[in-house]
Formats: structure tokens, sequence, C-alpha cells
């Protein structure tokens, strides 16, 4: 009698499938994988288990692609695929274990106005994944669907926030991360109590006095996040917007203008439809475990 599949196995055939329709998807996946498990091993014995965790959350988070497309029968195109690969190599493995986020100034920037395309695409896929009539995203007001889009992106976007704002609270942490300013406004300091905001500018220098006697001199004001927290949603808010851009585009064309179908999620019926894979190296895999199976059997 065939001995059933196990989880891991069916999980790993559906990554390959699904990432091995295109070389551009497959060999970065692959890649990254493989540079992720050899952090998790590196990091365990080292005893670093913070940077072990972020490995193992990047293995996790490859997962999640191929698992929406299964479960919610999307078709992501391999463009947007290997951006979301990207994403996320840059943001656990590059960003938080290199320390590109504190290296490169301009990185978490870029990762939460990658995370408001990415996200955007996926707000947008819900429409069709929620209702089994493809055609209605083209017979729906463009802006309701633009606005809808953008509305589920910032949600999520808040909710990131939440979480950061949460980890910083409850376990010491700094996500929303700190700047010096030189200058700020506050009702605080409005000795009339009516409300007015009492600018404060052309700081230069800020003394924090420590119970223990201690000073800590700062060359600016220190702001505790509220900077980073609008910057980040602003970025984010651009990002969804120039997907958006696209998105008018595939709208307005019925989904016949090429650039924007390489980035836009679509319905597909992958039972009816099963994925067509590309890539050499994923083809053999597969062979190698059917052979695996069938000598098992």
């Amino acid at each position: 009698m065939h001995n059933p599949l196990s989880a891991a196995a069916r999980a790993n055939r559906a990554m390959i499938e699904q990432y091995g329709r295109s070389d551009l998807t497959f060999y970065p996946y692959l890649i990254m994988r493989i540079v992720s498990w050899v952090l998790l091993v590196y990091m365990l014995i080292k005893g670093e288990f913070s940077h072990a965790g972020q490995a193992a959350a990047a293995l996790v988070l490859f997962c999640v692609p191929p698992f929406f497309e299964r479960k919610a029968q999307a078709d992501l195109p391999k463009v947007f695929l290997f951006i979301i690969l990207c994403f996320i190599f840059s943001f656990l493995i590059l960003g938080e274990i290199f320390e590109f986020m504190g290296r490169i100034f301009w990185w978490d920037t870029m990762l939460h106005t990658s995370y408001g395309f990415i996200f955007a695409a996926f707000s947008f896929s819900l429409l069709e994944v929620f209702n089994k009539d493809t055609e209605l995203k083209f017979r729906c007001s463009k802006v309701y669907v633009i606005l809808t889009t953008m509305s589920i992106t910032m949600f999520f976007g808040t909710l990131w926030e939440f979480a950061e704002y949460a980890a910083d609270q409850l376990f010491g942490l700094d996500m929303q991360k700190d700047r010096l300013v030189d200058h700020f406004q506050s009702t605080f300091l409005d000795e009339t109590h009516t409300n007015v905001p009492i600018p404060v500018k052309d700081i230069e220098s800020t003394v924090i006095n420590l119970a223990d006697g201690s000073k800590i001199v700062l060359d600016g004001y220190l702001d505790i996040g509220i900077w980073d927290t609008m910057k980040d949603h602003f970025v984010a808010f651009a990002g969804a917007a120039v997907f958006c851009i696209f998105l008018v585009a595939y709208l307005k064309t019925k989904g016949n203008n090429k650039l924007a179908a390489t980035l836009v999620p679509v319905r597909h019926d992958w039972t009816a439809e099963p994925p067509v894979v590309r890539a050499a190296l994923a083809k053999k895999l597969l062979r190698t475990e059917k052979t695996t199976e069938d000598k098992e059997a």
C-alpha cells in the first residue's frame, strides 16, 4: 500500500512546484533558503538565539506565498513573487542578521516602501479570493477598487506599527526607531493651558539626568518613535500608490496590459490547472522525490 506523503514532504513539493514555474523565482528561492538554513544552524551553535529565530522566521515566510496561492486559489506572477522573496530576505536576513538597517540609513525606508507595494497587491487579490466572479474587479468602480486596496494595505501597516509599539513596551526593544531632531512644538509647554503649541527651535543638545547622578548628553532632542512611525506610514502609502498605478492600467485594459499583468495577482484553480514546472533543477528534484516514493511504496 502506498504510504501517504508526510505534511512536510507535501509542503516541500508544493513550494518546489509553485516556485519552480520560473527560473526567476526558483533559483533565488533555493539560494535564499540554503543561506537561511546555514545561518539558522550557525546562530544556534553560537548561541545567538535572536538571530536564529530571525533565520527561522525567514524560512517560514518563504512558505507563505505558495501556501497562499494554493489555499486562496491565486496566481502570484513570477515578477511579483520574486519581489516578495527579495523583501523577506532583505528584511530578516540582510536587515536584521547582517544589520543593514543600522548600517544603511535608507534600508528601513526601502523595506516599508516595498511592504506597501506588496501588500497592496495582496489586498487587491482578496477581491478575487473572496468572490468566484473573476470579472467583478473590472465591473467595480476603479476608484472603489483603489480605495479598498489602499485601505486594506494601511490597515495591515497600522497593525505592524501596533506590533512594534507592543514589542518596545513589553520586551524593552526599540523597533520604533528613535532619532535626534532639532525642533518640535508642544502644547505641554503652554503655561496658559489654552492648547497653544509652543515651538522649540534650533535645539543643539539635550541633557538627561539619571537617578544615579550620571548624565547623558545628546546632540539634539530625542524623538521616541513618532517620526519613524509616521515615516513608515508615508512610505508604505507611497509604495501602495505605485502599485495602484499599475493596477489602474490593468483594470483599464481588462488585464491585457503586459507590464501590469506581471505584478497583479489573479485567481487560478490549481486543482484543475496544476502548475507547470519549468526550472530544470526543480524538475529534477521532483523526479528524484517521485523515484524515492516509488521505492518506498
